[in-house]
């Protein structure tokens, strides 16, 4: 956080000072709303929610070395203990609206550039080249793992201090408003979407209303700023009809402004192609996760990059480089040269498609076993979705397919409609029954795909099997 006294994150806040604390003038530079990371001088944020309320954590929070407590209820004791402690004690009517105004006025006071992004799949990756590209020319402050919704936005921008020359925000939707009202305090320059999918659609109902819940990135962008739209997506033209700021594309389609050529495959599946700016340069990249649709997550990167006035070997050297979020095609070896393909992180069909296409890239030979979960939040479409994925399954070489989930079992049942043998092809309700089946079945040489919505949990199996 930029250095802020107790009583400015008040009035920032909109929050009451109950308690000054014992050093009121200290500047505060960290913020937090969990105590497990809680660092000592931070300010501690007593977030509520349906499941559990962070004020049952206010002791733990000053034993850390809290400087402040943000609150919306005062247990008893509690400022007796803050005071025996030097603590601040700040009290408002919601802790997360206060920790956004605070957040807001963090925006306010951080002069460089910010980076939305959001789309249907890939956000999280094009978050990681995106904060590696730009990493070539200063500090970047950007999203933990996925942290892109009304809670995770606000504590990255709280995360910046004055060595941040860089913002990259990962910017999630769940219902028409929300990006907006992201967008309401983050001020984003550039703004990214990825792609239009079909995630969500349990509340979206369709396409067309998922794209304008995701075009509200694009029109909270001030006209001086970049819209950054993938010329590959069927809702390109849409999208970029809705901006007030001037579009650049990218993708691997010719009428690109920042495009690929000559991609490439290496025997662990991953890319590589050449690079051509906007501006016209070229540069080959080596992307550094396997799947062929990384490559437009990269040039997603590589536009974001050049519109920032990076030149192209810093943007090719970013793209290599690039510190990746785990759980995302993740290669693993075990023993016996048994390769696991770990993209357990979510899944909908969109992303199935691309895991199912790298993962048959990278077995070839080899015998290809895939695990593969239920898809949640579909809505209307999730029967169809689901067989789908098992014809995907079969036509991309999967010669032995195990399900996980109720969902899934149609999965299983389009596989074998489409030629899988029926004892190549298990459905199973949960993850351990699917570690026993896979303990049986592997042998060594294997490659296995792990891929389903995250509720399912199965990053388990890597642990599980031999």
């Amino acid at each position: 956080m930029m250095p802020m006294t107790v009583a400015e994150i008040a009035e920032a806040a909109g929050a009451r000072l109950l308690l000054e604390g014992e050093k009121p003038t200290r500047p505060i530079r960290r913020v937090s709303s969990d105590t497990r990371t809680l660092e000592e001088g931070a300010l501690f944020v007593a977030l509520k929610g349906g499941k559990y309320d962070a004020h049952d954590f206010l002791d733990q929070a000053l034993e850390k070395g809290a400087a402040a407590l943000l609150v919306s209820g005062v247990p008893p004791g509690i400022l007796d203990r803050a005071a025996k402690r030097g603590a601040a004690v700040l009290r408002t009517r919601s802790t997360l609206k206060a920790m956004t105004r605070l957040a807001g006025r963090q925006r306010e006071l951080f002069p460089y550039p910010v980076v939305g992004i959001t789309g249907s799949t890939g956000k999280t990756l094009v978050k990681d080249f995106t904060a590696s590209v730009l990493g070539r020319k200063g500090m970047v402050t950007a999203s933990k793992d996925s942290y892109n919704n009304e809670i995770g936005v606000p504590l990255t921008i709280l995360d910046v201090d004055s060595k941040t020359r860089y913002m990259v925000l990962e910017m999630g939707s769940r219902g028409k408003g929300h990006i907006i009202r992201l967008c309401s305090f983050a001020l984003p320059d550039v703004g990214v979407i990825t792609n239009i999918g079909w995630t969500h659609l349990q509340f979206f109902r369709t396409r067309d209303n998922l794209a304008r819940a995701k075009s509200e990135l694009l029109q909270g962008l001030p006209r001086q700023g970049r819209a950054v739209i993938n010329a590959d997506d069927d809702y390109a033209e849409f999208l970029g009809g809705l901006s007030p700021a001037p579009v650049v594309t990218y993708g691997c389609c010719r009428k690109a402004d920042v495009r690929a050529e000559d991609i490439s495959m290496d025997d662990e599946g991953k890319a590589a192609f050449t690079l051509i700016t906007k501006g016209g340069d070229r540069a080959k990249v080596a992307v550094p996760l396997p799947g062929r649709h990384n490559v437009e997550n990269a040039l997603a990167a590589a536009a974001v990059g050049e519109i920032m006035g990076l030149d192209i070997d810093e943007i090719a050297v970013g793209i290599g480089k690039a510190n990746l979020t785990g759980w995302r095609m993740e290669m693993i070896s075990k023993p016996e040269q048994i390769t696991i393909i770990n993209d357990a992180y979510n899944a909908n069909p969109v992303s199935m498609r691309s895991a199912l296409m790298a993962f048959g890239d990278i077995a070839r030979t080899k015998r290809a076993i895939a695990v593969l979960g239920d898809m949640g939040e579909l809505g209307p479409v999730s029967d169809k979705a689901h067989l789908e994925v098992g014809k995907m399954a079969v036509s991309y070489g999967t010669d032995i397919l195990i399900t996980v989930g109720r969902r899934a079992r149609k999965t299983a049942k389009a596989a074998r409609e489409n030629g899988l043998p029926k004892g190549s092809v298990f459905a199973t309700n949960d993850v351990d029954r699917a570690a026993e089946i896979l303990r049986v079945i592997i042998e060594p040489g294997d490659v296995v795909l792990i891929k389903g919505s995250r509720f399912l949990g199965l990053e388990r199996l890597v642990d599980m099997v031999a």
